[in-house]
This record gives C-alpha cells, structure tokens and sequence, in this order.
C-alpha cells in the first residue's frame, strides 16, 4: 500500500517490573526477550511502537523490540505465515482471507475504530462533493484487494451504483489523481493530510466519519506465536497501549515526535495527531460487530466463506492496562 521502508529499532533488555496483575503470577521474563514488531512504515497506527521505543516502555518491561517496516499488509501477513514477524498492524479481512489459507492466526487487540484520516479525495477543482457523485466514476486504489479498494468498493455501495477500481500503487495515488487518469482516490493518512494541506485536493468523503466501526486497523498474530511468547505479547501490547495514553495527554511531545520520526512538515503531523492518534483505542477492546462490519468490506470485494466475526479475535489479550511512562 506504502512505499517499502525498513526500519529496525532494539532495545536494550532490562528486568523492570510488570503490571502487578500479571508480575505475581508469572515468571520473569529472561533477559533480552526479542519480539519481532510489523507494519507499515510512519502510518499512524504504528507510531506508538516507535514512542514506547523512544519512552523506555518497552525497556521498563524487559522486553526489546525489533521493528520491520513493510510494503503494506499483505507483506507482513506474509512474515507472519513464514515466521518472521511476531506481532503486526492489520486488518480483519486481511486477516479471514489468511485464515482461509491455512494461516492460523488471530486478532488479539484494536488499532483505531474508525478510518480516521482514511478520505476519498478529489482534485480541488473537481465537480466531486459527495458520496453519491462517485456512482461510475475512475477511483484510484493502492492495490486490488488492499483497504483502499474495499473503502472503493463501499463508496460505490453508497453510490448505488458500480465503481471502477484503478490500482495505482501508494506511489501513484496522487499523480494518477492530479494527471487526471482518475477521478477520485481512497487516500489513507499521511498521503490524505499531504494532499489536503498542498491545497492541491478536496475532501470528497470522510470515511473515518462517515462508516461505522469496522477496525481498519488491529493487532494480530500466529497462533503458535500467541502459545509460545504469550506473556512477550501481552507486554508489547502495554507498551503499545500505553504510548498510546502518553501521546494522547501530550500533544506538543507527539506533533513534535511525529515530525522527527515521519519527517513530515508540521502542518501533515498536526492532522495526523487531531485524527490518527486521537482516535487510537485506548485499550484494544474488541467488539463482534467491528469485526463483522470489516468482513462485510470484504465480502464486497468477493471474498466468500469468511469464518464467522467470533472466530476472528480473542478477548484474552484486553482490555490492555497502561503503564506510567
């Protein structure tokens, strides 16, 4: 979906304490306990992997962390079938079509609720205003079955009538947009902030207000991954969730962590804030209708036999409980 960008952090190991529920009855992690982290690179929902890296949460939980950024979600799916990635930034339909394959994988904690920063966008002179004008229109995906062509496919839904789904590439969104070879492109956060503070696009439908919750976004991982690193997971879920907290109650901090770590100007890191993070889970609680209004995205593309929305995610792993940084 994105440009490929690989970006590996580790922390140093350190025996601090865990949350007192989990601590007591359990063993102590060893020393230099490696998880192996996956997802997009400088798309928001991962940012928090990055802050708790910057924080020392992981750190204060004994834990080191190794970051891979990959090409979209299909290529961290893939990490995980292979065994190369432990846990990583997906989403439910993504998820079923694995499951469908063999994978034995689950979902084990929200990322956002909502496509918050997830726009169909026009160029700003386009005739384009709303749901309903998209009905036969060119709409520019990333790729055929990423998020950006299901949100496609439901915009047609909404239209009432059928869409042409134009795979451009993350790369090529906004030059297909701006060349005039479509009419309108899925643009998911930063690529819709940097369209919409260039003043060179239009907002034509905001799907982060405009859908019900579907969980564009969720952690998941390997069954076998979920058995053997049980108690790793569940720490790199705190530190997650609890950079999550800290970003939310310091904005100054995190616009200014954005800028550094995405390197985007401070306008783009400013929406990504009031957008993105804003609206992050703050526990990773999980609800069956979410889940069946992802997969409902998915039957819109095709996919058939999905496992039933209950099968999908665990409840084992939240309500996640923070840490102070």
């Amino acid at each position: 979906m994105r440009a490929p960008l690989t970006r590996r952090g580790a922390l140093v190991a350190a025996g601090a304490g865990f949350l007192a529920s989990t601590a007591l009855c359990r063993p102590a992690l060893a020393q230099n306990t490696v998880l192996r982290v996956g997802g997009t690179p400088n798309y928001g929902p991962v940012l928090p992997v990055h802050a708790a890296n910057a924080l020392g949460l992981f750190k204060k939980l004994g834990l080191t962390v190794e970051f891979t950024g990959f090409s979209g979600g299909s290529a961290a799916m893939e990490a995980v079938a292979a065994g190369e990635a432990d846990l990583i930034n997906y989403f439910p339909p993504g998820v079923a079509l694995a499951k469908q394959r063999g994978v034995a994988a689950t979902i084990i904690a929200a990322g956002t609720l909502t496509p918050r920063g997830w726009k169909i966008m026009a160029k700003k002179d386009s005739p384009l205003s709303s749901v309903k004008d998209l009905a036969r229109k060119k709409i520019g995906v990333s790729a055929n079955g990423s998020t950006t062509d299901f949100f496609a496919l439901w915009a047609g839904q909404q239209a009432g009538s059928m869409v042409s789904r134009i795979p451009l590439g993350g790369g090529g969104l906004i030059p297909g947009l701006l060349s005039g070879n479509v009419d309108a492109i899925v643009a998911y956060p930063p690529l819709s902030y940097q369209l919409e503070t260039s003043g060179d696009g239009k907002v034509v439908v905001d799907l982060g207000t405009a859908m019900q919750p579907n969980l564009p976004d969720v952690w998941m991982a390997a069954d076998k991954v979920l058995q053997s690193k049980k108690e790793p997971i569940q720490k790199a879920l705190v530190g997650i969730f609890s950079a999550v907290r800290y970003m939310k109650a310091n904005p100054e901090w995190t616009v200014k962590f954005i800028q550094e770590q995405s390197k985007f100007a401070p306008a783009v890191a400013q929406l990504e804030f009031d957008n993105t993070i804003k609206g992050l889970s703050d526990d990773g609680v999980i609800q069956e209708g979410w889940v069946e209004n992802s997969l409902a995205l998915g039957r819109l593309a095709g996919l058939q036999e999905l496992p039933s929305a209950k099968s999908m995610f665990s409840t084992e792993f939240f309500p996640v409980t923070p840490i102070e940084v």
